[in-house]
């Protein structure tokens, strides 16, 4: 018996039943498998792109806590950079800075520490360069598009921590004095340092922040700390032009010093001169109170003796003892021990008349080795200038050479003196040592005073 063509079709198996379907015109169309499966595909290949982005969105930021914690501390640190630059600034990059927390005491003198060499870099205050620092970080921790750089921000934390160490190295082992300010940096760089360290602990986006990184971050902060210090300590060394020290004609004269000089306070000065350059009716007289074991000190004998040889006749220097030492000096705490037996040594030298020749050896001896004065180091410098040792060292346990050092002591204090060296240049007191042509253009003003 015949079978229908539709009957046929049924008993076709399900895998080869063509797929029907309405074409646009309304008729009835075949559409292949193949043709069918290329629609899905591009389909699928449409919406494939939109995946994408949200694969990379899922990239986890750099953790919280810590890129908090970097955020403050640099933005703490960037304003007393800040401020300290304007420090600088004040009255010129050159000249004194004065400043509240100056004068906390013996050990902390901000004047010292910011108008040294060492607080400059290539001309440029060295809380200007941090400051410029700490806005680089803040920009690696607050830009978004910068905060996935975290291991820049990283290695800039730890550079910061390393030449906190360099410049409270060159403060208290060098300057042997403190700014508190710049402690506060010090300070702002450990937290730093720590919030560099959590990120690298914490943060998922590290992966690729290996070890060998590290090293070869430390390494280059290495290098870069040497170059500095070189620098840095070549300005230091760098020997003062004796025509700095001339006094300059009155229409050269720096009003914007004198007007400085004019406002610090007035004081007259009691008590025995023992050691005294110059002529009575100089134009300028210098009373300098002095540490033998200060570094700042130091420089300023080498500075006065030529601001004495370059203006003969126009200045008087006088020389009085005012060691940080509590065993001579009563002050709250210990800053330079044996600066008392050093003092007391000078003064048995003066007894031989031989005082400048001896004081301008410890002051030597100091910036060479900047050891503490032993009995063996006072007696070599007194063989040394070929003084009578068997009289020197009986001097030097006379209870009268330590009275005249309490006399110099007692005045310092009725004087208010806080800090070494403080110089009294005619009767107006001046904390620290003002640069060679500030000191000369003093002697210019003396001139049209008088």
């Amino acid at each position: 018996m015949r079978k229908s063509k539709a009957e046929g079709n049924q008993n076709l198996p399900a895998v080869f039943s063509p797929p029907i379907g309405l074409d646009e015109r309304g008729m009835v169309t075949l559409f292949s498998m193949p043709g069918r499966k290329s629609k899905v595909d591009r389909r699928n290949a449409v919406q494939a792109p939109s995946s994408v982005p949200a694969a990379r969105a899922e990239t986890p930021p750099p953790p919280s806590g810590p890129l908090m914690l970097i955020r403050v501390l640099a933005l703490l640190g960037f304003g007393i950079g800040t401020y300290l630059s304007i420090l600088h600034y004040q009255t010129g990059a050159d000249e004194l800075i004065t400043a509240p927390f100056c004068e906390a005491g013996a050990l902390i003198d901000c004047k010292s520490v910011l108008n040294s060499a060492y607080a400059t870099l290539f001309g440029l205050p060295v809380a200007l360069w941090a400051a410029g620092a700490y806005a680089v970080i803040l920009a690696l921790a607050f830009i978004p598009a910068l905060i996935a750089k975290t291991q820049l921000l990283i290695l800039t934390c730890v550079w910061m921590f390393v030449f906190a160490l360099y410049m409270a190295s060159i403060s208290f082992l060098k300057l042997q004095s403190v700014c508190l300010l710049c402690a506060g940096l010090y300070l702002v760089n450990i937290g730093l340092l720590v919030g560099a360290m959590l990120l690298i602990r914490s943060s998922k986006t590290l992966k690729t922040f290996n070890q060998s990184q590290l090293v070869y971050g430390l390494a280059g902060c290495a290098v870069l700390i040497g170059g500095i210090s070189m620098w840095q300590t070549q300005q230091a060394q760098a020997h003062v032009s004796p025509l700095d020290f001339i006094a300059p004609p009155p229409e050269r004269l720096d009003t914007r010093f004198v007007n400085y000089y004019n406002q610090q306070r007035e004081v007259a000065v009691q008590g025995e001169e023992r050691h005294v350059k110059g002529a009575p009716d100089a134009l300028l007289t210098i009373t300098e109170f002095v540490d033998f074991r200060c570094p700042s000190c130091a420089f300023a004998r080498d500075s006065l003796a030529q601001l004495y040889a370059t203006n003969p006749g126009d200045v008087r220097v006088v020389f009085h003892h005012y060691p940080l030492d509590q065993s001579c000096n009563p002050i709250s705490q210990q800053v330079h021990p044996s600066a008392c037996a050093a003092a007391i040594a000078s003064e048995c030298a003066s007894d031989q008349d031989r005082f400048w020749e001896y004081a301008d050896r410890l002051f030597a001896d100091q910036k060479a080795n900047p050891r503490r004065f032993t009995h063996e180091d006072l007696t070599s410098h007194a063989e040394a200038l070929d003084l009578d040792a068997e009289r020197f060292n009986t001097c030097l346990d006379d209870p009268s050479m330590e009275e005249r050092i309490r006399k110099d002591v007692a005045e310092g204090h009725r004087l208010e003196i806080k800090a070494t060296p403080t110089l009294i240049i005619n009767g107006r007191v001046i904390e620290g040592l003002p640069p060679a042509k500030k000191l000369a253009t003093l002697v210019t003003m003396a001139k049209q005073q008088r």
